[in-house]
């Protein structure tokens, strides 16, 4: 490609950045604008389910009082039916505007089917109270009311819930907004609590000497939740807020406080104290209804600041849209100005040089550079391109060189490989095969995490007839864990050999752990032996994983509680474990590689797992139980690598004796 040709495609790239990046700054406050629209779709509909719950619990308490008889019936019912209208009014505004804004709104299929829900339930219970109602005797009222108050409260909980999970899913980013959110919602659960007391309260003040113990706990737990929300609602005050919802929950807080506060801990503590009341029904009822004025009051500020902050904030996000569509198109006639700009004062100057550049660029250092003795820009480029002709025989000098080197490291790297796989061989060697001695019949599994690995075990008889055995995993894996897995093989194969008879086997551990150097990685160990004349086996266990003992009736034990690698603490002391080990009994030592081995999510195999697939395999013989186990963990991975080495060692007493000379 021409020179002229990369600066225009520069020029072009350079101004196609710009765009892409004002493209980019477009989509972000498109996305801005959409967020607002969602959040203008979202505060409209949790309005109307806020003005809905107060309106469905102002028709629950009228309709409770009713019930119970204590209010003039025929006055009653023009209120209710008013306040059912009402009722109606929101939760049909609701359900339009969940269906107007269906696309704005997430999962707004759900939240129609719930008003919708509520709506058919609400006319039944309409129907059933109308009809308990309309009976010349009060009595079915009066046991209608309580199963009337609990389903009218459940759809008034169903309604809150509904306009909370919009708000969850709609959560606004603004503090203000956020904050003015936390406040309608506290200031929900106060109206609620205070429209729950004005019922119950009201039948409690009616029958104060028939009033039970859960109505009082009932009423308590109400007034307990609204000075909770007053409480919550203070916690929000020290969002700056606009001086008008301030004023609004100041004037609420204090209604509340110095006047109906204070009359229902005194009517609670008459009814607590079995005295007459200072209040009668009418009265209690007349003044929650004040005080949910109030609430309502401040609610109404409240959803009004909110939807000024959201119509300003739509406001911004549009003209943000329209600000950067009109620096898009200015950057677009920039781009062009800047091409034409280019070609006509860089490229054209450039052709003289073109031959030239194209020899270098094909690699021709023989080529002769034209002499320009002009004192401008290309004449600049002219000393540049000399410049350049230096660097490039330089370059392939470099290059060559670099050549020579890689050939000399690939040819490192094969010898390193070669040199790694046979020590893995030699490692493998180390391994005991399959094999009988003495009545315990053993078997291994054994998969690296690379090449070489830091696991290692053995299995060895002794001169006085029983079978030692020990399996290790050096902390880490590779090369190093590799090599101190070798020494461990080693000490550990002599130490079991060498062993007087009568020396515990935890004297072994703690002198290997006093004499291990400081300066190599610990490791973790199971060390044990067998009694081939006895039906016992005994272990030490090092800060290695749990072994698992299967009994020939297909019951799996887990032994051992853990203790501490060897190498860690210099004076650790290590414990030996004793247990039953009879015919046709198996014990399965493993490493951690096994049962933290993970999937392609992250979730480890784990040792619930691992006991699981025993249990289920444990009728199998030892040799198919491996394969079983390695086939699971590889479905379990997904793949045949490892992240940590991983080794099993199965040891099994058979029911019958073999012949001293079959040892490994």
């Amino acid at each position: 490609m021409k020179i002229r040709h990369i600066l225009l495609l520069l020029t072009a790239f350079l101004g196609a950045a710009l765009l892409i990046a004002v493209a980019f700054q477009i989509r972000d406050e498109l996305l801005g604008y959409q967020t607002a629209e969602r959040m203008v779709a979202s505060n409209t509909v949790r309005e109307q389910l806020l003005l809905g719950t107060e309106a469905l619990a102002n028709e629950r308490s009228q309709t409770y009082v009713l019930l119970i008889g204590q209010r003039n019936e025929a006055n009653g019912l023009v209120e209710l039916r008013d306040v059912r209208r009402q009722v109606d009014d929101l939760l049909n505004a609701a359900e339009r505007e969940i269906t107007v804004t269906r696309a704005s709104l997430s999962n707004a299929s759900s939240s129609l089917k719930t008003v919708s829900r509520i709506r058919q339930e609400i006319r039944t219970l309409r129907q059933q109270a109308d009809q308990s109602l309309g009976l010349a005797e009060g009595a079915r009222g009066e046991q209608f009311a309580p199963r009337w108050f609990q389903e009218a409260t459940r759809l008034v909980d169903e309604l809150q819930s509904s306009r909370m999970t919009i708000l969850q899913r709609e959560r606004p980013l603004d503090p203000v907004l956020r904050t003015e959110a936390n406040l309608r919602a506290f200031g929900a659960i106060l109206s609620e609590s205070i429209a729950r007391n004005q019922a119950l309260m009201s039948r409690a003040l009616e029958n104060s000497s028939e009033l039970g113990g859960l109505q009082i706990d009932a009423i308590s737990q109400n007034a307990g939740r609204a000075a909770l929300a007053w409480e919550l609602i203070d916690g929000q005050m020290a969002v700056p807020l606009s001086e008008s919802v301030k004023g609004s929950v100041s004037r609420t807080h204090e209604n509340y406080s110095s006047t109906f506060a204070p009359i229902q801990r005194s009517l609670l503590a008459a009814l607590l104290g079995k005295v007459p009341p200072t209040l009668g029904p009418a009265e209690w009822y007349d003044l929650t209804g004040r005080t949910l004025s109030n609430i309502a009051l401040m609610q109404r500020e409240l959803l009004h600041s909110t939807r000024d902050r959201l119509e300003a904030e739509l406001s911004r996000a549009q003209r943000s849209v329209a600000l950067w569509s009109v620096l898009l198109l200015l950057g677009a006639a920039a781009v062009l100005a800047s091409i034409l700009v280019v070609r006509r004062r860089v490229v054209r100057p450039l052709e003289g040089l073109s031959q030239a550049m194209l020899r270098l660029a094909d690699n021709d250092l023989e080529i002769s550079l034209p002499r320009l003795a002009r004192a401008d820009e290309i004449g600049e480029m002219n000393d540049a391109l000399r410049v350049f002709k230096a660097n490039a025989i330089q370059r392939q000098r470099t290059q060559n060189e670099k050549q020579v080197l890689h050939a000399r490291l690939r040819d490192a790297y094969g010898q390193l490989r070669k040199d790694l796989e046979a020590a893995a061989v030699i490692q493998r060697t180390m391994l005991p095969p399959s094999a009988r001695i003495d009545g315990v019949e053993y078997h291994g599994l054994f998969r690296p995490s690379s090449l070489i690995a830091g696991d290692t075990y053995n299995v060895v008889r002794r001169t006085d007839g029983a079978v030692g055995f020990f399996q290790v995993d050096v902390a880490g894996h590779g090369a190093a864990a590799a090599l101190v897995s070798v020494a461990c093989h080693h000490a550990l194969s002599q130490a079991i050999l060498t062993r007087t008879q009568g020396t515990p086997l935890e004297e072994i551990v703690v002198q290997i752990n006093e004499e291990w150097p400081e300066d190599l990685p610990y490791f973790t160990m199971i060390l044990g032996e067998i009694d081939s004349r006895s039906q016992r086996a005994s272990i030490i266990q090092a800060g290695h994983p749990s072994p698992l003992v299967i009994r020939s009736n297909g019951a799996v034990e887990m032994i051992g509680e853990g203790g501490f690698p060897v190498g860690m603490l210099p004076a650790a002391s290590y414990e030996r474990l004793e247990f039953d080990l009879g015919p046709g009994d198996r014990l399965f030592i493993y490493s951690d590689g096994l049962v933290e081995a993970e999937d392609q999510g992250g979730e480890q195999f784990s040792e619930d797992r691992l006991r699981a697939l025993v249990r289920e395999v444990a009728e199998e013989p030892s040799a198919i139980l491996l394969d079983r186990l390695d086939d699971v963990l590889r479905n379990w991975r997904g793949s045949e690598t490892l992240d940590d080495d991983l080794s099993v060692l199965m040891l099994e007493r058979s029911p019958e004796r073999m012949p001293a000379n079959a040892v490994h």
